[in-house]
């Protein structure tokens, strides 16, 4: 037993220090003999061992067919494969590239991950990925590591398109993506630019119309893709991101479950779209404003067009459509596809884009006269036509707006809808307002009428050029030379005497009369104009002054 140990001890020293041993006389004994670079393992009775493993301290080695310890080369053994180094050690916790002439046997070039009970790593069924120093590697069925595009079974690839079907990607060195980006076309599948002709029906678009094409790889190395019709949402570095049916992250507009075009002047979705900010990096824009045109499908002119305007998205990344919303503090206008609306707004309801009019269409006529796109049905509201500073609700009695005749004085409530809204005439604060333009006197004259009507009469107000009403009994001297007859508030009469009416009490009746200074009998022969209760006639007055009729 002594002698026994002395010979294993002479073999592990002259592998460690590369020595050369005389050879060992032949003892009765089991062990290690050498003869010349050759070393075999003697059994009990002085034989040879052959395939067969013996240890010598730390470390394995293998007897071959011949006796001799198998050096540099690749084994099976019980369906496992062992390396053999240089020394003819057993590889453990190591890679290994075997390439033919390095094995024993015919098999696969490439290499192999030995583990630390020497066998070499092989995928079988879904255990495939194998962890190695942090990161993870793909071993087919042979151990033989694996690049590329994978399938879900961890099978190679093997397609034009192999983003479809693989589930996984190995780069150059083997190790999967794991928590890891890969650009497709930066991988030499596409020389870098854009996907296939394929169409991605989550994405509504076909992958040739993508500049860059871009996968992402979870802590399990698989790929994040949608398994139905909606895109598959992940949190990746605080951000949140899209990816289609095959895994390619989705940049620009979402696409559209439907879009319904019954009201044209305003095309509906379904739902609500979602923008993924190609430009900087794909994220899913929440709670921002977006300056761009739409999709083809969203919109084909605008598109055609590269039409921009400002989306709003809310924190789910969905864009606001058909709606008016408020917005850190004000209220903005959003048609039924998203588009930020400025100008002259109809809405039925809040919830009912119906038109929108640039603020220039329009003459003050149109709204006097109410000739204005749905104007029966809908509600009139005013978003500052400074769309790229600006765009909000406006509200108040006094808001001034270039029409195509000129600067106006409109009013807007608090809740937005003009005053006067739908053809309704409405006084506020002592002024008049049709479809929220006030209805202020022409600097011509001075002086304007407006006609007021209820159920049971009609009636009618002077204005002066700020829109306020004139009350009392007045004689008003128009800038003309003409004379407007004011009785109780209300419009009484209009003459153009050279004299100005005067109030008296006369043969015909208290009220206005005509006035003659140069008759000094009596200046009021020319008799009454109107009584205090003489119904007006505002027949012969100057369409100017005709403020709304």
């Amino acid at each position: 037993m002594q002698k026994r140990k002395q010979i294993a001890g002479a073999f592990a020293l002259a592998v460690a220090l590369g020595c050369i041993l005389p050879t060992a006389p032949a003892y009765a004994v089991e062990g290690w003999i050498r003869s010349g670079d050759e070393w075999s393992y003697l059994n009990r009775d002085n034989v040879p061992v052959t395939n067969v493993w013996r240890k010598s301290q730390d470390a394995w080695y293998y007897l071959g067919e011949d006796g001799h310890m198998v050096k540099n080369q690749m084994i099976s053994w019980r369906d496992s494969d062992y390396f053999l180094d240089s020394d003819g050690r057993m590889k453990t916790n190591a890679w290994v590239r075997i390439d033919g002439s390095n094995s024993r046997e015919v098999c696969e070039e490439g290499w192999r991950y030995f583990g630390a009970d020497g066998r070499a790593y092989r995928g079988k069924n879904k255990s495939f990925r194998k962890e190695i120093n942090g990161a993870y590697y793909a071993f087919d069925e042979n151990g033989v590591m694996l690049t590329g595009f994978l399938d879900e079974n961890g099978d190679p690839v093997e397609s034009s398109d192999p983003f479809t079907e693989g589930y996984y990607f190995a780069g150059a060195d083997g190790a999967l993506y794991t928590g890891q980006w890969l650009n497709y076309g930066g991988i030499g599948t596409l020389e870098g630019v854009g996907g296939s002709n394929l169409e991605s029906e989550v994405g509504g678009r076909s992958y040739s119309d993508y500049p860059e094409m871009w996968m992402y790889f979870g802590a399990d190395s698989k790929k994040y893709r949608s398994r139905g019709k909606d895109p598959l949402q992940k949190e990746i570095g605080g951000a949140t991101y899209g990816f289609d049916e095959n895994g390619i992250m989705l940049s620009w507009w979402g696409n559209l479950a439907s879009l319904s075009d019954a009201v044209r002047s305003n095309p509906t979705t379904e739902k609500a779209v979602k923008y993924y900010n190609g430009y900087e990096g794909g994220p899913l824009m929440k709670n921002r404003w977006l300056w761009m045109f739409p999709s083809e499908k969203l919109s084909e002119d605008d598109h055609l067009d590269l039409e921009s305007s400002w989306w709003r998205t809310d924190g789910k990344g969905q864009v606001y459509r058909n709606r008016i919303r408020e917005i850190n503090g004000r209220k903005y206008a959003f048609d039924g596809i998203g588009r930020m609306q400025t100008g002259f707004v109809l809405f039925k309801g809040k919830s009912q884009f119906v038109a929108q009019y640039d603020v220039d269409v329009w003459d003050s006529r149109d709204f006097i006269e109410g000739d204005l796109y749905g104007i029966e049905k809908a509600d009139l509201y005013l978003f500052s036509p400074d769309e790229l500073n600006d765009g909000s609700m406006q509200s108040g009695k006094e808001i001034k707006v270039e029409l195509a005749d000129g600067v106006f004085t409109f009013g807007f409530g608090a809740n937005g809808k003009a005053f006067g809204n739908r053809n309704r005439l409405q006084k506020k604060d002592g002024k008049y307002y049709i479809n929220g333009l006030r209805l202020d006197a022409d600097e011509e004259y001075g002086y304007g009428v407006v006609k007021t009507e209820d159920r049971e009469s009609v009636s009618y107000q002077v204005v002066n050029e700020s829109g306020k009403a004139v009350t009392g009994r007045r004689v008003l001297k128009d800038r003309d030379g003409g004379y407007l007859l004011v009785i109780d508030g209300h419009f009484a009469a209009y003459c153009t005497d050279a004299d100005a009416p005067r109030w008296r009490k006369g043969s015909e009746g208290t009220g206005f009369y005509h006035c003659d200074r140069s008759n000094r009998k009596n200046r009021y022969e020319g008799g009454i104009i109107a009584g205090s209760k003489s119904p007006a006639d505002p027949g012969n007055l100057p369409a100017e002054m005709r403020l709304n009729f």
